[in-house]
């Protein structure tokens, strides 16, 4: 016995009720059973199992309805037996839709009599019987029950269990009501819409999304698109009620039915339909399903069906971008519905994000607590105000628990500012993970701390750079110092990486090569590298500050032009603070400035920064933690003498990032230096740090084993690839020697460990 909203009294649940119809020609009854007896008012047949001995020779009599006595046909067939409606009262649900290809292949509404039991309020009307008419359909159960017992016909109760749908804000019981409904056959549009990705004319990004679109289309099923709302476009549907007739209930026969633009077309067809006659037209109130109106997006957003400039200029578009839980439900859709009505597919090509999820895996819901308001993460939120926002809702009391207990643990600071640029570039960045992003706040917070590092870095830039800087019309690279010339060439690979991947639509990659090069290029190298220049106004330091400027101002206007389109408010903001070079026609806004374009980058300069700066990695790894402020002395073993020249070109660079008071130069003829921590860069140098009393013997050669155990992995899985059957016949010749040339280098770093763990061997007295 529950409470239901809207009845004075519990109702009973969880039974199976069981009553007989009484057959034709006082030939006896037929029992069935049902869990929703209310219901029998509709019945139109009756379904008996085909091997139940008790009622198969029944097979095409008749039993009669005890309230409205009509003929209720006995069917010999267990499989219109619909379980939604108990075991015994079956409903008349064997249809056939027809279609007019003329109004866009809509079908006609599918009959199905018994239907009007129940209006939409719940009650009955007088299909089943008047003496129930406008009860409710709890009230009705009952009433029923009692009127079955007058008439002898009620046989039992008995305990049922069952599952009860109950609606999560109103507590009411929900239970299916069958209504007549417009369908769309889609067979034809479905096929087309497979070529059309098949054939390529549109490509689906990711690609492995093909497969769901192939899945989905190849099983379509008519398209049931009317729904019964208050909101929406009107069904393009008009019943036609003539003068003579008898019956006039919407619906009641489906040949009456017009389908047209608007009401006067209708009008014209209903005169063609029934000339001379004269009739009234009810359009249907259902409206159509919100996807079938959505699936005309691409199109009535350009005047369709008007014959629009609009839809001449941009029909089909170019790129449609939306999630992958919609790939069918608007995609396909608009895909259909566009080749129908447009002529054309309504887009080339289709980009689906990953759906966003919690930090800890699990789908956004109300009930957990766990979604996340874009718009407090942009302007930040306290934990009250989150805690707020779940007590304004419709949770009940339990799902309110467990949300504010989620949102105390994963917020109990609540949510930090993080301004839209910061939650854009974060979002991008997470496309790696395909198709779901575990969206963890704290990252946000990160990208929002690296904004305050680019407006760092343009402040000091523009103190660099000066009141009365000007940049030249043209750059010239070649007279600049190396490292001017690297921090462009590096860019250059940014820019292409950045295009490349842009017009591939990886998107993660996109922002990794932009972060890269502003982090780990430009602010943790260049700027560092070039602060040298202006400690003081030497007159010989002129030259490198000049073409340090220059290079520092390209960097800037490009990497922001670069950066604009993840980060649009900051980057705006920041270019308009950058000085423009003389006689240029200045760009109102970056949002109008061209994008960057690839420049050939100087892939030899790259390679010699790249030992320089592997140098000074591996001498800031040899700094004892404590060490902080105090520079010491180092030492660069060099094995030939291209690496000599090398860490010679770049010896102040090294010293400088480094935090080392001077690096010297040695040969394979010098005796290493000693009390020195060692490092291998790679098998033609070794860098030494002098440590005096700070050297720990036992912990460098700790360092020294764990080396000698990673490359040991790398010459081990390497020789185990050369040594397998079929790769001296297989493997391309330039592929085994760059193989070899590899292992060589391993042997080589292995020697090299080899010494100087024989060294501190030396120094801690072992043999």
């Amino acid at each position: 016995m529950l409470k239901v909203p809207g009845y004075n009294t519990t109702v009973q649940f969880g039974v199976l009720i069981s009553f007989a119809y009484p057959l034709e020609e006082g030939l006896g009854e037929i029992i069935v059973a049902t869990t929703r007896i209310e219901t029998m008012l509709g019945d139109t047949a009756i379904s008996v199992h085909p091997e139940d001995n008790r009622y198969k020779h029944l097979h095409g009599r008749y039993a009669i309805h005890p309230f409205n006595g009509r003929k209720l046909k006995i069917i010999c067939d267990a499989e219109l037996v619909d379980p939604t409606f108990g075991t015994g009262a079956v409903k008349d649900v064997t249809i056939t839709p027809a279609h007019d290809p003329n109004d866009f292949e809509v079908g006609k509404r599918r009959s199905l009599e018994f239907i009007n039991i129940f209006t939409d309020d719940g009650k009955i009307n007088n299909y089943g019987g008047a003496q129930f008419e406008g009860m409710p359909r709890f009230t009705a159960r009952v009433a029923v029950i009692e009127a079955l017992k007058a008439k002898g016909l009620y046989k039992e109760t008995k305990k049922n269990e069952m599952c009860l749908g109950v609606c999560s804000r109103t507590n009411d019981v929900v239970e299916p009501m069958i209504k007549p409904q417009w369908f769309v056959n889609c067979n034809t549009m479905a096929k087309a819409g497979i070529d059309a990705v098949r054939s390529k004319r549109i490509e689906i990004i990711p690609q492995q999304y093909e497969q769901d679109w192939y899945r989905w289309l190849a099983s379509i099923r008519d398209w049931c698109v009317s729904r019964q709302l208050w909101w929406g476009h009107r069904v393009p549907t008009w019943y036609v009620v003539l003068e003579d007739d008898q019956e006039n209930i919407l619906g009641s026969d489906n040949d009456r039915w017009v389908v047209a633009r608007n009401e006067s077309k209708a009008n014209l067809e209903a005169h063609q339909k029934y000339p001379g006659k004269k009739f009234e037209l009810h359009q249907d109130p259902d409206v159509l399903d919100t996807w079938f109106s959505s699936g005309l997006f691409p199109l009535t957003v350009l005047g369709w069906p008007d014959d629009t400039a609009d839809v001449k200029a941009f029909y089909p578009g170019s790129v449609l971008e939306t999630g992958h839980d919609i790939l069918f439900f608007w995609v396909a859709r608009m895909v259909m519905m566009g080749m129908q009505l447009g002529g054309d597919v309504p887009f080339q090509k289709v980009y689906l994000h990953p759906m966003i999820w919690d930090a800890h895996g699990r789908k956004m819901s109300k009930s957990l607590g766990n979604v996340i308001d874009p718009v407090d993460v942009i302007n930040g939120i306290p934990l009250e105000g989150l805690l707020k926002r779940l007590e304004e809702g419709n949770l009940d009391p339990n799902e309110l628990n467990i949300a504010s207990d989620g949102k105390k643990k994963d917020f109990p600071d609540g949510i930090a500012e993080c301004g839209t640029d910061a939650l854009r570039f974060a979002l991008v960045s997470y496309t790696s993970q395909s198709d779901k992003i575990n969206l963890d706040i704290k990252r946000v917070v990160g990208y929002r701390q690296w904004c305050n590092k680019l407006w760092n870095a343009i402040r000091f830039a523009m103190g660099k750079l000066g009141d009365h800087y000007t940049p030249p019309a043209t750059i010239s690279v070649t007279i600049m110092p190396p490292i001017c010339k690297w921090i462009l060439s590096v860019l250059n690979k940014a820019i292409g990486k950045t295009v490349t991947s842009l017009e591939a639509y990886k998107f993660f990659d996109a922002t990794s090569a932009i972060y890269s090069w502003w982090q780990y290029q430009l602010c943790d190298v260049f700027i560092e590298a070039i602060k040298p220049y202006f400690f003081n106004d030497s007159q010989e330091l002129e030259s490198a500050r000049a073409a340090s400027r220059d290079a520092l101002w390209v960097c800037l206007d490009t990497g922001l032009s670069l950066l604009h389109p993840f980060m649009p408010c900051v980057t705006e903001e920041l270019w308009q603070r950058l000085p423009q070079p003389k006689d240029s026609c200045r760009k109102d806004s970056i949002m109008v400035s061209e994008y960057p374009s690839l420049v050939k980058a100087d892939d030899k300069l790259e390679n010699q920064i790249d030992i320089a700066l592997d140098t000074v990695n591996k001498l800031r790894s040899l700094k004892p933690p404590t060490d902080t402020n105090e520079r010491r002395p180092a030492f660069a073993l060099c094995r030939g003498q291209e690496i000599a020249a090398i860490v010679q070109c770049y010896q102040s660079l090294v010293v400088t990032l480094s935090s080392i008071s001077s690096l010297k130069i040695l040969t394979e003829s010098d005796e290493t230096p000693p009390d020195c921590a060692t490092a291998v860069v790679n098998k033609d140098l070794s860098v030494y740090l002098q440590l005096q009393g700070a050297l720990n013997a036992e912990v460098e050669l700790e360092k020294l084993r764990k080396k000698r155990e990673e490359i040991q992995k790398l010459q081990h899985a390497l020789s185990q690839k050369m040594e397998a059957s079929g790769y001296r016949g297989k493997a391309p010749q330039n592929v085994q020697e760059e193989d070899m040339r590899k292992l060589t280098s391993f042997l080589e770093q292995l020697e090299i460990i080899s010494e100087a763990e024989k060294k501190l061997d030396a120094k801690t007295g072992k043999n």
